[in-house]
């Protein structure tokens, strides 16, 4: 697997390739289709497989999103799609210049000429180039005159409706992270250095592990939830996360802060991940620290089941 963040960095040359291309936000269920097919033509082709995705988003450029507000973060991406097969992963730099680019001009200096597509394996509602003009009707005709082939994927569905990233935003937004899970094929999950907090729950009993995130990273309703946290060494630990601003101690920014179940040792600037199970309950503020125990305790033993 080779990562391209700097297009000067690309081979001079290239042998023939099949290109799966998008937005790839989650590598959902559909991503992975996609994916799948890409890599399944190219070992038979024996051609190079290539994910082609974008960095920034082109809805952040444009000025669709305050933020990224990211399922996935680009570091996120890269530990994902290492493990798919993909023999290399471009993420093409996303300007205003770059998104005048025309779809023909697009497809013929950098896909066929730069990176010797042979096969293109796209969702059916992608589209690429100025105005988005690159979409299935435009590529259906094109590969004739171009010389290369084309799959354009069907729309995937889960639980009977669309697999999308819009979907799972959805999801998130009400605290159903299981929907979510069920959408994307894997936990809904957030990474993160464990960093200094005031050392409120080791007062009370309950130290906690706070983690420093990706400030695009999209995350879910406020709330307590349920889930596993991994360390670095693959280990993983039945825990809970409070995710809010812990109100009963002060008004904090949003934040996520991790009580491992039967957990001591000191984690202190180590990369964590969260996996988030079922949402257990909103955030609240209690009267006092002996109630807010009392409640971690309950949620601690929801945890368990």
């Amino acid at each position: 697997m080779e990562f391209i963040e700097d297009l000067n960095l690309l081979p001079a040359s290239m042998r023939g390739s099949v290109i799966v291309m998008g937005d790839f936000d989650g590598i959902h269920r559909g991503h992975r289709v996609l994916i799948s097919e890409a890599i399944s033509y190219a070992q038979k082709e024996k051609l190079t497989s290539i994910l082609l995705t974008y960095e920034p988003s082109p809805k952040k450029i444009m000025r669709k999103l305050t933020l990224d507000s990211r399922l996935t973060t680009h570091e996120e991406k890269k530990m994902i799609l290492a493990n798919t097969g993909l023999d290399m992963v471009i993420f093409y730099p996303v300007s205003k210049d770059t998104l005048r680019i025309s779809a023909r001009n697009f497809l013929r200096n950098f896909l066929l000429e730069r990176l010797s597509m042979r096969h293109l394996v796209m969702g059916n509602d992608h589209h690429f180039g100025y105005n988005r003009r690159g979409n299935a009707t435009y590529l259906k005709a094109a590969q004739a005159r171009y010389g290369f082939t084309l799959s354009i994927v069907e729309e995937q569905l889960t639980h009977g409706k669309r697999t999308s990233s819009s979907r799972i935003r959805e999801a998130l937004a009400q605290g159903d992270t299981p929907e979510a899970a069920d959408i994307i094929g894997r936990p809904y999950s957030v990474t993160g250095i464990v960093i200094r907090g005031e050392m409120r729950g080791r007062t009370i009993g309950f130290p906690t592990a706070n983690l420093k995130l990706d400030p695009e990273k999209l995350l879910p309703a406020i709330g307590v939830y349920k889930g596993i946290t991994v360390l670095e060494n693959g280990e993983r630990i039945t825990s809970v996360a409070n995710l809010g601003k812990k109100p009963t101690a002060g008004n904090f920014p949003v934040g996520v802060e991790i009580h491992l179940l039967n957990f001591t040792q000191d984690l202190y600037g180590k990369h964590l991940t969260f996996e988030f199970g079922k949402r257990l309950r909103a955030e609240k503020k209690f009267a006092n620290f002996e109630e807010l125990r009392a409640q971690i305790a309950t949620d601690i033993s929801q945890a368990r089941l």
